[in-house]
C-alpha cells in the first residue's frame, strides 16, 4: 500500500511547529523538518527479530560461562604474580592491591565443571588471604 501526500495531523503538526518557531524560539543548526518527508516506520517483524537476536545474546551456554571462569582464574593469577614480584621488590603499588580488590568484588555465576570451580574457589580464596594481608601491612 503506497501512501501519497501529507495528512492532516502532520500538516497541523508542522504548522504547530512553525507557529512555536516564529514566537522567538529557535534551536540552533538544526534544519527544519520538510513538509512533505515523512518517517518510515520501522516493520514489527524487524523488531521481533531483534528481540530474538538480544535474547539469544543474554543466554549464557556452558560453553560461555567455562570460558568466562577460565579468563577470570588466569587474571586473577596473573593480578597475584605481580603482586608477588612487586612485594619481593618492595614496591607495592596501592593501584595493584585495588585492582585486585575490585577484581575479587566481580563475582561470577557458577560453572558446570565442578573441578574447575573447585580451582576458581581456591584462586579467590588465596587472592583474599593476599589482599587481607596487605591491607593489614598499609
Amino acid at each position: 500500500m503506497k501512501i501519497e501526500g501529507v495528512s492532516s495531523s502532520v500538516a497541523a503538526q508542522n504548522k504547530k511547529a512553525e507557529k512555536i518557531a516564529a514566537s522567538g524560539f529557535a534551536v540552533p543548526n538544526q534544519a527544519a523538518p520538510k513538509a512533505g518527508a515523512a518517517q518510515t516506520p520501522i516493520p514489527s517483524s524487524a523488531i521481533s527479530s531483534l528481540d530474538s537476536l538480544l535474547a539469544l545474546q543474554a543466554e549464557d551456554t556452558p560453553q560461555e560461562r567455562r570460558r568466562r571462569a577460565i579468563s577470570r582464574a588466569d587474571s586473577l593469577l596473573d593480578q597475584l604474580d605481580d603482586l608477588r614480584v612487586a612485594t619481593l621488590s618492595g614496591r607495592v603499588m596501592h593501584s595493584q592491591i585495588s585492582k585486585l580488590a575490585s577484581s575479587l568484588r566481580e563475582r561470577l555465576e557458577g560453572v558446570d565443571d565442578e573441578k574447575l570451580q573447585s580451582i576458581l574457589d581456591d584462586i579467590e580464596l588465596r587472592a583474599e588471604v593476599e589482599l587481607a594481608k596487605l591491607e593489614k601491612s598499609l
